[in-house]
């Protein structure tokens, strides 16, 4: 393990220890209902506002080499279950904090690193006798477990809009987030958030003008026929250089004549086939696209891919390669195309789709910033309540299951013979760093919360955790649930990235050529973790 005695026979500080500590002291502040935000400001002077310790991470310069181990963790929990990532960090700066006492004490790093791994097996096979279990997709605590998610990122008010928005989103697409999708505008409240049944596409990333789309007869389509073009709508041009030379004017109308004919063939086509709505993945010329308007056709020029496949699967239309392959068998339709100007952004949506059922939410934040936050948290809810629903299974939050399974680490740690006892009791130990942050968190006082629970605990009472106010409360009665999946990731990713850390006993710097420098290494190549959206398109 890392760190080194000085000449008086005193340890220097552990830079492992050092730079998660540090990273573990940021982020812990931000644990629970009575967390605190963090205001993150950019280089460049960006500044965000959040208490979200996945966003937090993301924005962090992150140099120190275990640092960013921590780092690829707390993205890693993210992305697999969309919460905990503060918990994670938590419990690696813990778990290091017991590891280095340990050592102190004479243990040797294999040793910790074998009791850990023993530990956490040991944690997680008594996790299941605190498991509820959730098998419905009616059931009225996916709200409360959705809920639990926000609590602290937002007003009790909020919270509960989370909650139900987050939830009736799932219901419309029968829990299959593939078929959901999440938008965020600024200029609005959370209340006017609402769940659309269908697609919204957004204008803002297509060249369809408002003057277009107030036109008297596309305002509103009701069962409209919608065609699909994937590529280019207008007067081809050549894929090399070409001049041409008109003698006189009478061979400068006939070019003209062409052009004309040509768009009036395109206008007659679309027309023919029967759409009343076109959506192009690229551009319409313009004269066409006036053209069209007039005939009574939206067109929808650049509309994004991802939109673009969508809109395809759901109407049940067939986008083909030229206005000319248009017919009446390659469009589809749905229910109704309706304009809406959400904020200052022009949408369309199409409402009941035939082919594949889709749903659309449509969040509202008052800055650009809030209306971002307002997308992350109501991702947050709905990844945990799908994941609740597919392992069926949730444990009460607050910190009564790392506080229930430090209790039984200790029980057993009497019966081992080795000194493989003292670092069950330090996992333990480790483990009660959770409520022990949410008491100090809430302004109470850590070690008499702590010390009422365990009684608690010893009574029977298994769900009694830490509660808003920073004392004991039944966490099950408060409405504090949590996926089990959630706290068994963080348990995995920080013994992984713990017993990872503890097996190096150095850092060594290498030149661009390879060649050894100095005992510390920057990583400066180290792979960092992605950021990927758990609901998309």
């Amino acid at each position: 393990m890392l760190g080194e005695t000085t000449d008086d026979g005193t340890d220097e500080p552990d830079p492992a220890l050092t730079a998660a500590g540090k990273l573990a002291d940021t982020i812990r502040t931000t644990l629970g209902p009575s967390g605190l935000d963090k205001m993150v400001v950019g280089e460049n002077g960006t500044v965000i506002v959040t208490n979200d310790g996945s966003k937090i991470i993301e924005w962090i310069d992150i140099t120190h080499p275990v640092g960013r181990l921590v780092e690829q963790a707390a993205t890693a929990q993210d992305s697999a279950v969309g919460d905990g990532t503060t918990t994670t960090v938590v419990l690696v700066g813990a778990l290091l904090e017991e590891a280095a006492a340990l050592r102190s004490d004479g243990l040797h790093p294999t040793t910790i690193i074998d009791g850990y791994v023993r530990a956490a097996e040991t944690a997680l096979d008594h996790l299941e006798q605190y498991e509820r279990s959730v098998y419905s997709r009616h059931d009225d605590r996916l709200a409360q477990i959705a809920k639990t998610a926000v609590t602290g990122r937002w007003d009790d008010t909020s919270t509960e809009r989370f909650g139900e928005l987050a939830l009736s989103a799932l219901q419309a697409v029968e829990f299959d987030t593939s078929r959901l999708t999440l938008k965020s505008y600024p200029g609005g409240e959370l209340r006017e958030s609402v769940c659309l049944d269908g697609v919204v596409v957004d204008l803002e990333t297509s060249s369809t003008s408002l003057e277009a789309l107030s036109h008297p007869s596309i305002q509103t389509h009701d069962e409209p026929t919608i065609g699909m073009v994937d590529a280019e709508i207008g007067i081809e041009e050549p894929n090399h250089i070409e001049s041409v030379e008109l003698q006189d004017t009478t061979q400068r109308s006939a070019f003209q004549a062409h052009e004309q004919d040509r768009r009036t063939e395109l206008i007659a086509q679309v027309v023919q086939s029967g759409a009343t709505v076109l959506f192009c993945q690229k551009s319409i010329d313009e004269a066409v696209r006036t053209a069209l308007v007039q005939r009574g056709v939206l067109p929808v020029e650049r509309t994004r891919r991802d939109e673009f496949d969508v809109i395809a699967r759901a109407t049940g239309s067939t986008p083909v390669m030229a206005v000319d392959e248009l017919t009446a068998d390659t469009t589809g339709t749905v229910a109704s195309v309706t304009e809406r100007t959400v904020g200052t952004s022009q949408t369309l949506t199409l409402q009941g789709c035939p082919e594949e059922q889709r749903a659309t939410l449509l969040l509202r934040g008052g800055t650009p910033h809030v209306a971002d936050e307002v997308r992350c948290i109501a991702a947050d809810c709905i990844d945990v309540t799908r994941v609740t629903l597919d392992d069926g299974a949730f444990v009460p939050g607050g910190g009564a299951v790392p506080t229930a399974l430090a209790m039984d680490l200790a029980a057993l740690s009497s019966g081992i013979p080795d000194r493989t006892q003292l670092v069950f009791e330090g996992f333990g130990t480790a483990l009660e760093a959770i409520p022990r942050t949410l008491a100090t968190n809430a302004g109470t006082d850590p070690l008499n919360t702590l010390t009422g629970i365990k009684q608690r605990h010893d009574a029977g009472a298994e769900a009694i955790g830490v509660g808003s106010d920073g004392y004991p409360r039944d966490m099950i009665a408060a409405g504090v649930l949590e996926p089990s999946t959630v706290f068994t990731s963080a348990l995995q990713r920080a013994v992984a990235v713990v017993t990872q850390t503890l097996r190096v006993d150095d850092i060594v710097r290498t030149t661009e050529d390879g060649r050894s420098t100095t005992n510390e290494h920057d990583h400066t190549h180290a792979a960092r973790g992605g950021y990927p959206w758990a609901v998309g398109h």
